[in-house]
């Protein structure tokens, strides 16, 4: 656990940013792009990024603000299989983010896909921070870029050049609140409003089984029953349980079509982990 009496400028840091297909977690938006600048001080300790097949397509609106096409995401990995290194990246870290309950509630969302619980995170809010500290108008991120002096050249409305940007207006408003007597950890929470409040996923009623093979990465041996009524037998490797539209569905890698492939869970009839297949 951070000591709260820890300096902001001794904290390292995880900037974190999601483009998504829209703006609803619990109306069935997913996360197209992950951006994370994990850093301490003025010192970048790495830059990641990866697109993220949503399975959905991204709506007009989404569209308009980071124009990534569908048929690019449709080639880029589930966010199940860059789960791993998106976690690695926010452990031991201070979350930081503009806006950060959008954030957060897409994290929690996506996480919630795959059978895992929501971090545990200290998140600090530069969108509360500066609303704090500069009494005008929009506090969006380019606007208070532009007002701070922060050079807006490499783009925005990606999520690692918003990292740069959340991470550059990060120091700014930290050099602010150290002129105010604003700083650590503690007093920068206080300042913002104490812990960020977000939007929780609904529940999935994920059997354990399924929980387990996604957890473990091992694979399920499925008896399933199809629309028609055929009963058949299918060996896959979970992705991620998803809630599409009454009913929840199973989305995984059929070893038998080699193929992804979609079950529905009121349709599986028995449930075998398969740890390995050797």
């Amino acid at each position: 656990m951070t000591d709260l009496h820890t300096r902001l400028d001794d904290l390292t840091l995880a900037v974190f940013d999601v483009e998504t297909t829209g703006l609803h977690p619990n109306w069935g938006d997913r996360v197209c792009e992950v951006g994370i600048l994990r850093c301490q001080g003025d010192a970048i300790l790495e830059a990641y990024q990866t697109l993220v097949n949503p399975q959905r397509s991204v709506s007009r609106g989404a569209f308009g603000v980071h124009h990534i096409p569908d048929d690019e995401l449709m080639r880029a990995p589930l966010f199940a299989e860059v789960a791993d290194e998106v976690l690695a990246r926010l452990e031991g870290a201070i979350f930081v983010a503009h806006n950060a309950p959008f954030d957060l509630g897409f994290l929690a969302s996506e996480l919630a896909h795959i059978g895992l619980p929501m971090l545990q995170l200290i998140a600090l809010d530069t969108l509360r921070l500066a609303q704090a500290l500069y009494p005008f108008g929009s506090h969006s991120l380019g606007n208070l870029c532009r007002y701070l002096g922060i050079d807006l050249e490499a783009g925005e409305h990606r999520a690692l050049a918003d990292t740069f940007l959340t991470w550059q207006l990060f120091q700014r408003l930290t050099d602010a609140l150290w002129r105010r007597g604003v700083r650590t950890l503690g007093e920068a929470l206080l300042l913002q409003g104490g812990a960020i409040r977000y939007e929780r996923p609904e529940p999935l009623d994920i059997p354990e089984p399924i929980r387990e093979a996604l957890r473990n990465r091992w694979h399920l041996h499925l008896l399933y029953r199809s629309e028609s009524g055929q009963v058949t037998e299918r060996l896959v490797r979970p992705l991620e349980v998803a809630r599409r539209g009454d009913v929840i569905v199973l989305v995984a890698h059929c070893l038998l079509r080699d193929a992804q492939r979609t079950f529905r869970l009121d349709r599986i009839l028995r449930l075998d982990l398969v740890e390995s297949l050797e």
